[in-house]
């Protein structure tokens, strides 16, 4: 590197690249702002001082939001591969010290809550109590970029899209069902439902951004119909109560639904569609990036729990730390 350059980069502000990078993410100022509870104002002379230092414009206008220049995409790349060697480096000297210590970030969908917050994750700590572990909600979407963006060493996510950069280290069949109260109508109907017979009664409907949703879009686009929802929420917490306390429907795969199902608050019947029926769970790592000790012993005990142990599971994507097993089944 010329001495020219080392003084461009030494002049390059890690939280003006990180402030940029997050503008870029969130897809405007105003909600990168909001993300990061930072004043637009501080984000958007930050992203000037970074286009001062190197004499050219990072980002342009579009509509109510900004998208990255040619240079600004260059620099988006060097911000996530400097991640990356900084997480590698990490990485190598928590080897040197075992599971002592270490941050480990999951970030996942809703649905997955009960079954890793309230099992594995409960004893993976109990056994390694030094690691401190940040568990992440987030739409199917942000699971994958989080995780490709390496905001996340591992991702759980369900029908998410998956793209070049991630690798679904577990793939298993979850099928969509339609959840009711018990004594509902449509479960004396004795067979697997058709689109028809969930088109009359009041639906309950996930927002859009979540794999569910992409889904159920997927199903009207093929079927030529609309399912009219009467209530709209990205929460399927919300949906479940609205479901359990009459008649309306909702569609929601039975692992997010399972401690309901499992209490007999909710009954979930199966749906006669192939979308519905082929929706898989993926665990979902960054390809190429080494994952730190204590984040490869956890995807051990996430592959080692149901469901995620009942579906196909491919390590080949993921270079192992270096005296750890290459493949945790």
């Amino acid at each position: 590197m010329s001495i020219v350059q080392e003084q461009l980069f030494s002049q390059l502000s890690p939280r003006s690249i990180h402030y940029f990078n997050e503008a870029i993410a969130a897809g405007s100022i105003r909600s990168a702002s909001d993300r990061l509870d930072i004043e637009p104002s501080v984000i958007s002379r930050q992203i000037r001082q970074l286009e001062q230092c190197l004499g050219m414009s990072l980002m342009e206008r579009h509509g109510r939001g900004v998208r990255p220049t040619e240079a600004g995409e260059l620099l988006s790349d060097f911000h996530r591969e400097r991640q990356a060697s900084e997480q590698s480096l990490l990485g190598r000297l928590a080897a040197l010290d075992g599971l002592e210590r270490g941050q480990i970030r999951l970030s996942i969908s809703e649905g997955y809550n009960d079954i890793l917050a309230g099992g594995v994750l409960g004893s993976f700590s109990t056994r390694h109590p030094a690691l401190q572990i940040t568990l992440m909600l987030a739409s199917v979407n942000e699971v994958v970029r989080q995780v490709f963006e390496g905001q996340a060493h591992l991702g759980v996510a369900y029908s998410p899209r998956l793209m070049p950069g991630i690798h679904a280290v577990a793939s298993v069949r979850q099928p969509v069902h339609l959840l009711v109260r018990p004594g509902h109508p449509l479960t004396r109907k004795g067979t697997p439902l058709s689109v028809t017979d969930i088109l009359s009664w009041p639906l309950a409907l996930i927002d859009h951004g979540f794999g569910l949703r992409q889904l159920i879009d997927t199903v009207e686009v093929i079927e030529k119909c609309h399912f009219q929802a009467t209530l709209i929420s990205n929460s399927l917490a919300t949906l479940k109560h609205y479901v359990a306390n009459g008649d309306g429907v909702t569609f929601m795969a039975e692992v997010a639904a399972h401690k309901e199902i499992r209490q007999k608050q909710l009954i979930a019947l199966p749906i006669d569609h192939p979308v519905f029926m082929n929706a898989e769970t993926h665990v979902l790592a960054r390809s190429g990036r080494p994952l730190s000790p204590g984040a490869l012993e956890l995807l051990h005990h996430i592959l080692h729990t149901p469901p995620f142990c009942e579906g196909h599971i491919d390590t080949s994507g993921l270079p192992a730390m270096k005296g750890q097993p290459a493949d945790p089944v």
